[in-house]
């Protein structure tokens, strides 16, 4: 396992210690922490900084469709499930099930354990995974601006763009504009409060070059991941 990556570092730590590093993943990094002492002492931060920014963060419950999308897949298939992209059981499994520890990790991963949280601190948060629970992308929103941090880049590309969505718990999901492949960037669509208004989570699909030409995601989920809201919002 590679981790020579600052972020990357912090990213699977954090994850090793809430529990959602899981599988060959989840050993490989056990091993890399009993061969690297200061990555065994990155560890050691996270668990000492993660307890207390649980008391910081707001529940988050389970979106109403994530039981129906369980039973129709022990089930028989029913007559007008939903379909499409959003509809994904394994997309919904995987947020339900890691809301009870993502929303410690949002707001930990994205403030970090260097520094305390600052007094401002943004009014959202979110790290967005793979579906193999690989970090690739953090998230915040502050006074109307979403700030965006790609943690682990996609390779370039001159036909294809990577576009965000706010995933609410009725309804479409809403685009936020393209997001890059690498580096960071902030985002100012309009009227961002009404955008947000009710989201769950975020998403980001892959699109055609500028984005979605429909308005609603065509392409595959890349990364996906829970929002937390902070109390002090």
């Amino acid at each position: 396992m590679r981790l020579a990556d600052p972020d990357l570092r912090h990213a699977l730590a954090a994850s090793y210690v809430l529990g959602t590093l899981r599988g060959p993943a989840r050993r490989r990094f056990a091993r890399a922490a009993q061969a690297d002492p200061a990555l065994a002492r990155l560890v050691t931060r996270w668990e000492e900084y993660l307890t207390p920014l649980a008391a910081d963060v707001a529940p988050v419950a389970p979106p109403a469709r994530l039981w129906p999308s369980i039973e129709a897949r022990l089930g028989p298939v029913r007559a007008k499930e939903p379909t499409g992209l959003w509809a994904s059981v394994s997309f919904w499994r995987w947020l339900g099930m890691g809301f009870a520890t993502a929303a410690v990790a949002l707001l930990a991963l994205t403030f970090g354990p260097r520094v305390p949280p600052p007094a401002d601190s943004p009014a959202l948060v979110a790290v967005l995974s793979t579906p193999e629970q690989s970090p690739r992308m953090v998230i915040e929103e502050s006074r109307g601006v979403l700030k965006v941090r790609v943690t682990a880049p996609w390779p370039p590309s001159t036909t294809q763009d990577h576009e965000l969505w706010v995933v609410p718990k009725e309804g479409a999901p809403r685009s936020l504009g393209v997001v890059p492949l690498a580096g960071e960037a902030q985002l100012r669509p309009a009227q961002l409060d009404r955008l947000l208004e009710g989201g769950i989570a975020f998403a980001v699909s892959l699109e055609p070059r500028g984005g979605s030409p429909t308005g609603a995601p065509t392409g595959a989920i890349l990364c996906s991941g829970p929002i937390a809201r902070s109390k002090r919002a």
